[in-house]
């Protein structure tokens, strides 16, 4: 039996933007697990979620569906200052992003995405 290679992408938030959902889901059939540097809002959170289930229920060949989590930065700091707070915010209205990161990867390699305050832990 060979083994798989593990396949990991390193997605700028801004090409994920500009790419979108089909380049996405390209990736998680190809069976690739992505790293986009920041953390996505909910909305887009749950547009992946729900392109995926579409993709699951169209019979679509051997996509499992997938594993995702993210982790915010910027909330991790319990006494962070009042200017660490607007620098965060500033970096968000600026760049239209989070500071953190978000985790995709396809349910057949991922088995589970443990989130802790301040690290996200991928389990193969």
């Amino acid at each position: 039996m060979r083994k798989k290679n593990l396949k990991i992408k390193f997605v700028p938030f801004e090409k994920y933007k500009k790419e979108g959902m089909k380049a996405i889901m390209r990736d998680l059939r190809r069976e690739t697990i992505i790293l986009i540097d920041a953390k996505l809002p909910a909305e887009e959170e749950a547009k992946i979620i729900e392109e995926t289930m579409k993709r699951i229920n169209g019979n679509s060949g051997d996509f499992t569906g997938i594993e995702l989590s993210s982790i915010d930065f910027t909330n991790n700091k319990k006494n962070a200052t009042q200017l660490e707070k607007i620098k965060s915010m500033l970096i968000q209205t600026i760049l239209g992003k989070k500071r953190g990161m978000t985790i995709i990867g396809p349910a057949k390699i991922v088995r589970r995405i443990d989130r802790n305050p301040q690290e996200l832990l991928l389990y193969t």
